[in-house]
């Protein structure tokens, strides 16, 4: 093995810190503070939609600032620096607009904007720092890397879930907000402390800061039909859970009829993404050995079978059972589907195609949202023909994601 391309372990666990408190401020949203700011304000009929909605929009600027950071920070440097001050920019952004919300009196348009502004920051931040995992040359590391950050993904993520609940059945008003700019900002400075001095790849002299010129795009090292299809299979993967996290606050109360649902949400959140967690990391660190198309195909296929059968129970133990193999399985999804993503980028431009791999994800939390509140609205959300829609929309997205990702591997 060629050690010189080895880095640091501290480089590795640092540069991935980010990841830790941009989805502790993710989840905290998606899962409590933004589905009880909907139901605050609108009509219990309407609360499906208008969360939706809302989420929706919100993850749609989350696409556009992603592709911005991911795109241009290939290319315009600013302090002779290619990723950090993107990732300065945001996460200083969505400090400040956590400290404004706590004084803003929430109206359903106030919520939006504000939900806008901390996806469109949080995005710019993550498209920069996604970059990077491309540019480790060493292929074991990468496999290392990703699996560390599916690893604080899920700690964010149950993170977000056990403090956010906590404040919000607290006397301490506003206490989650500001938990959770304290996370990003501590986070993000560590980030950018593990690569302050790191020049990871730098741009080739000539090459356009400011545009792709066709000849360099013909030269590119990148089977893009191998690399749209595996898009195409991760973003139906990704649609089959991340839309979900909105609607499990609304499950609870009115299909479990929990008198504390908020308290429900922290549980099973916590106890799903420790397992998640513990599978991300491993598999992720052994995914170049075990086949990392076999190990996603295989997360798909086994999801899509609990997540079919969730509605039919109402035993909140079942849903933990149901909910640990989800976890699992995506858990594992989540870090190794990224490794592929390493594997196939170009290296030179990994910003770039890391974005549009990246579209994935945030497009899948963009539109999934949106079709689970519509099926809520349509099949009536209080009662069990309405999460059994939902569920099996879900179900069915893991399969077709499935199916389009054998197709890829075999391209």
């Amino acid at each position: 093995m060629d050690t010189s391309t080895r880095l640091s372990p501290q480089f590795i666990v640092g540069y991935n810190l980010l990841y830790l408190g941009v989805n502790y401020l993710w989840i905290s949203f998606e899962s409590l503070i933004l589905p009880i700011q909907v139901s605050s304000v609108v009509s219990a009929n309407e609360m499906g939609i208008m969360l939706g909605i809302v989420a929706s929009v919100g993850n749609a600027f989350g696409i556009l600032g992603n592709l911005f950071s991911g795109f241009f920070s290939d290319r315009i440097r600013m302090w002779k620096d290619k990723r950090s001050p993107y990732i300065i920019t945001g996460i200083t952004a969505v400090f400040l607009t956590l400290i404004a919300e706590s004084f803003i009196s929430k109206s359903v348009y106030e919520i939006l904007i504000g939900y806008v502004l901390l996806q469109a920051f949080s995005n710019l931040a993550i498209g920069a720092t996604q970059s990077i995992l491309p540019e480790i040359q060493n292929k074991e590391q990468r496999g290392t890397s990703a699996g560390i950050n599916g690893l604080f993904t899920l700690m964010g993520s149950a993170l977000g879930f056990g403090v956010t609940s906590y404040f919000i059945s607290s006397p301490f008003s506003n206490g989650d907000l500001y938990a959770i700019a304290a996370g990003v900002a501590i986070t993000g400075a560590g980030t950018l402390l593990a690569i302050r001095n790191r020049k990871l790849f730098p741009l080739e002299p000539g090459f356009s800061r400011l545009k792709i010129r066709l000849s360099q795009i013909r030269k590119l090292p990148l089977n893009l039909k191998k690399f749209s299809r595996f898009v195409a299979g991760s973003f139906f993967v990704f649609s089959g859970i991340t839309g979900l996290t909105y609607f499990e606050l609304y499950f609870f109360k009115d299909i479990l009829n929990a008198t504390d649902p908020a308290t429900y949400v922290a549980i099973a959140g916590i106890l799903v993404l420790t397992v998640s967690a513990v599978s991300s990391f491993v598999l992720g660190h052994f995914s170049n050995k075990l086949g990392r198309w076999n190990i996603v195909i295989a997360d798909a296929l086994i999801a899509s079978i609990p997540t079919l059968i969730i509605p039919y129970f109402r035993s909140f133990y079942i849903f933990l059972l149901l909910g640990s193999v989800i976890g699992a399985s995506y858990g594992t999804f989540y870090s190794v589907s990224f490794a592929i993503a390493g594997d196939i980028v170009p290296e030179k431009e990994s910003g770039k195609y890391m974005s549009i791999f990246y579209i994935a994800l945030a497009g899948a939390s963009t539109v999934s949202p949106l079709i689970y509140g519509l099926m809520l609205f349509l099949f009536n959300q209080s009662s069990s023909s309405g999460f059994i829609a939902l569920f099996s929309t879900s179900s069915s997205f893991y399969l077709i994601g499935a199916l389009v990702l054998y197709i890829a591997s075999k391209s």
